[in-house]
């Protein structure tokens, strides 16, 4: 559970800093570009404006002296074309830039089959812009060559830098992170010590009750008969604690499984014969309270695990089956291959009450009942379902629930196939 916690910490806040970061790279980006684009289009106004200077300034990086335009020329080498209005007939102007024949030749029929001003040739990486000057209409035309290898070096200088961030980030998150949970970590191995001593230390007082009320229990004919019902009460009571503390020993032996390896033995098992010897027993159970278990069952599928807590998770799935199943109902168990028959699945079908999607998402919860008034009538803590999950993830495997009117109520979990 602490880990799964440091790791959703790890994941938002990663994801968060990962849409912060390259959101504001691409804004960064975005910039750029419409700077550059504007410096290209400011270098072809340059020479279609004829009150400017046609070749670009050295040295000079304002508009001309006196000129209310504060904004910048662009300093851009450019070629133009003028039509005489009259005659048609073209003139080349290359003082500040040659072109070839092919380029020329593209940018006018690009030009001539177009009503736009502006236009762009991918394959010459050429920006042209259509402008009116005096007695002819003049084409400038700017190579984006430098513009373009611009962009494309501050992309990956920028998705670099994001990346190298976001890996420095990381690392610094896990430690900060474990450096947070650490308290949580330390709380959480009191409580569970705590839980293993308190229940190893009432595990005698509690024999030690029992087995009192027993005397009394088999010397009632020498008690007065209106205490009998208090020596039944104790009798019941004490029980009931015992089982209470019996689950919480097997809680905290699943929860030390978690952190310490050996715990669980992991021996090769016929997963289908242990649900088998077990639905077996249960099924005098069933018969009592009006239900038939219905097996399908595949032979022979063996995984690796420890014996007793797969048998403990198979009877709490089955018990929660029965106690709660719609009488007359079946109760469905399925083994079987699943993904590829990589992985067993064993299924326990019942069709009781539907499960809200709430419950569903606290079912697995240590002492979280979804009917508190059928937990107390049933005699639950509400740590069955709990320790199943501990002892089926101790094994490698996963746990989960579903609900719904049509397919009733199914637990099941599922482990890889030895």
């Amino acid at each position: 559970m602490l880990k799964r916690l440091q790791r959703n910490f790890m994941v938002l806040t990663m994801t968060l800093v990962a849409i912060v970061l390259f959101g504001t790279l691409a804004i960064s980006y975005t910039a750029t570009q419409t700077q550059l684009d504007n410096f290209v289009v400011a270098s072809l106004d340059r020479v279609l404006d004829t009150t400017t200077p046609t070749r670009p300034y050295i040295g000079v990086l304002t508009a001309a002296s006196g000129s209310d335009d504060e904004s910048n020329f662009g300093h851009m080498a450019v070629y133009w074309i003028d039509i005489d209005h009259e005659t048609g007939t073209t003139a080349f102007n290359d003082s500040a830039a040659i072109i070839g024949p092919r380029a020329l030749s593209a940018v006018m029929n690009a030009a001539s089959s177009t009503e736009e001003d502006l236009g762009y040739i991918p394959a010459y990486d050429i920006v042209w812009k259509r402008g009116e000057v005096p007695g002819a209409t003049r084409i400038a035309v700017a190579n984006t060559t430098g513009v373009g290898t611009a962009l494309s070096y501050q992309l990956s200088t920028n998705i670099a830098l994001g990346c190298v961030t976001l890996v420095l980030l990381g690392v610094a998150m896990f430690f900060i992170s474990r450096w947070m949970i650490q308290p949580v970590c330390e709380a959480w191995s009191l409580q569970r010590q705590f839980t293993a001593d308190a229940s190893h230390e009432l595990k005698t007082p509690l024999a030690v009750i029992l087995a009192n009320n027993q005397i009394m229990r088999s010397a009632e004919k020498r008690i007065p008969e209106e205490y009998h019902r208090w020596i039944e009460s104790t009798g019941y009571e004490a029980k009931r604690m015992q089982n209470l503390v019996m689950s919480l020993l097997e809680l905290s032996r699943a929860d030390e499984g978690r952190t310490q390896q050996g715990i669980y033995r992991q021996d090769d098992l016929d997963l289908s014969a242990i649900v088998e010897v077990m639905t077996i027993q249960f099924d005098v159970v069933a018969f009592e309270h009006g239900l038939m278990i219905e097996e399908h069952i595949e032979p022979d599928i063996h995984v690796v695990g420890d014996r007793d807590a797969l048998e403990k998770v198979v009877k709490v799935f089955l018990d929660n089956a029965v106690k709660y199943s719609t009488q007359g109902k079946p109760v469905d168990v399925t083994v079987k291959r699943v993904r590829k028959g990589r992985y067993a699945r064993v299924a326990v079908r019942n069709w009781g009450d539907v499960l809200s999607p709430e419950d569903i998402s606290h079912i697995f919860d240590r002492f979280y009942r979804s009917d508190k008034a059928r937990g107390r009538e049933t005699g639950g803590f509400g740590l069955g379902l709990a320790i199943a999950k501990a002892m089926v993830e101790n094994n490698k495997g996963t746990i989960a629930c579903a609900s719904s009117a049509e397919d009733g109520t199914c637990f099941s979990f599922e482990l890889p196939v030895a």
